[in-house]
């Protein structure tokens, strides 16, 4: 029986809206970021999805709660900190433009944000979570909802030939992935379905 999990950004924060970094800061969602959620939930269109987990961050608890209420579908939802947005440590609400200029963490995966995290702990943060996911929920329907780069690092773990296109990408707020996983836990497919790139990076 396969697993197919949806792998959603959540919507517009008020930190993108502000070009700002968030990191592991409890954002909301803007008036646009509502309506992102409910965006995908329209592109999505499925009501069958069997259990949801999300970031435990606030932005992406909104999305998926919004998504939910949308399509109108009730399951289990699971929070997890291991998908959470990387920790920038003191670049935390430094612009986006500043942060990614003293160093972009896709570019160089061993260096840390002081105070913060590099791209190898994001790597291993969310490399355990599907590690967990897979354990827990195989041969389910499943949505994830994240953030771009927790969501960054599930593309490149679920489509390894294509990483550096995944680590290349920017996710927009109303993204939507879809990967395919067989039985024996093998990544039969994985397909970027939208990804208008307003708000990415």
């Amino acid at each position: 029986m396969t697993t197919e999990i949806y792998c959603v950004r959540h919507g517009q924060s008020i930190h993108n809206q502000q070009q700002t970094i968030a990191g592991q800061l409890d954002s909301e969602l803007t008036p646009l970021g509502f309506e992102d959620a409910r965006s995908v939930a329209a592109s999505m269109g499925r009501r069958d999805v069997e259990i949801v987990y999300c970031s435990d961050l606030l932005r992406a608890r909104q999305t998926a709660e919004t998504i939910m209420n949308t399509l109108q579908f009730s399951c289990p939802v699971r929070y997890s900190p291991l998908i959470r947005e990387l920790d920038y440590g003191r670049f935390t609400e430094k612009t986006v433009a500043e942060t990614f200029r003293v160093l972009n963490y896709k570019r160089v995966p061993d260096q840390r944000y002081p105070e913060g995290e590099s791209f190898n702990d994001l790597q291993a943060r969310v490399r355990q979570f599907l590690r967990q996911l897979l354990d827990e929920s195989a041969g389910k329907r499943i949505l994830v909802a994240a953030h771009a780069g927790s969501i960054r690092l599930l593309a490149t773990l679920l489509d390894p030939p294509r990483q550096q296109e995944h680590l290349d990408r920017a996710y927009g707020n109303r993204f939507i992935g879809k990967a395919v996983i067989d039985e024996d836990k093998r990544v039969v497919s994985f397909e970027v379905l939208q990804n208008p790139e307003r708000g990415g990076f």
